[in-house]
């Protein structure tokens, strides 16, 4: 079995579940997912500007409380969105846990992105950036490849399982685009958090 089928393959077990948990699963869980790619992504750029002495008005201590903070914060809520998925949603919806590889190391590599106006970038971290967003896309071809199922999940909105049933026309437009919507509006409330503790 080469590794990519190791990587995406189907859950071992489809539990039908409640609408509503599938819903709350659903938009916490990628709320959360949103949030850690974000946060992750601001911190590490702000770590990058502590090393450069570009934190301007700030002392280089509150930047790097705030940026080793930040992206300890980032990755427990991509693991944290990543369980919710599993055990609230129960499968429906997109899977974070194909998906939150590729949206991390998309956030790595925006990173040298984030960091402060004149922090002077050293060529190891656009390198590293480049591997990130490389590997980011290439991970997410391989899962964009899943079609249906990973774009809606493999559990239906009345608990049936979407190998079985097909999507309605409505649940493969609303269930993509409601985890989107929730993604980013966790990564704006994680860009909002970091700027609040950067400015303390």
């Amino acid at each position: 079995m080469r590794w990519s089928r190791r990587l995406l393959q189907p859950p071992p077990l489809i539990v039908a579940g409640d609408r509503s948990s599938a819903w709350l699963g659903l938009l916490v869980g990628w709320v959360a997912v949103g949030y850690g790619a974000s946060a992750a992504s601001r911190a590490a750029g702000l770590l990058i500007s502590v090393d450069d002495g570009a934190c301007g008005i700030h002392s280089e201590a509150i930047c790097q409380v705030t940026g080793w903070g930040g992206l300890g914060m980032g990755v427990v809520a991509l693991v944290g969105g990543t369980a919710l998925w599993i055990l609230v949603a129960r499968g429906f919806g997109p899977p974070a846990t194909w998906w939150a590889p590729p949206i991390a190391l998309g956030a790595l590599a925006l990173a040298p992105f984030n960091a402060a106006p004149g922090a002077a970038m050293s060529p190891l971290w656009l390198v590293l950036a480049l591997i990130a967003g490389s590997l980011s896309v290439a991970l997410a071809v391989l899962v964009a490849r899943r079609g249906k199922a990973a774009r809606c999940g493999w559990i239906r909105l009345d608990g049936l399982d979407a190998r079985e049933v097909a999507h309605r026309p409505v649940d493969q437009l609303v269930i993509p685009l409601a985890a989107l919507a929730a993604a980013v509006a966790g990564g704006a409330f994680a860009a909002h958090v970091l700027r609040l503790l950067a400015d303390a």
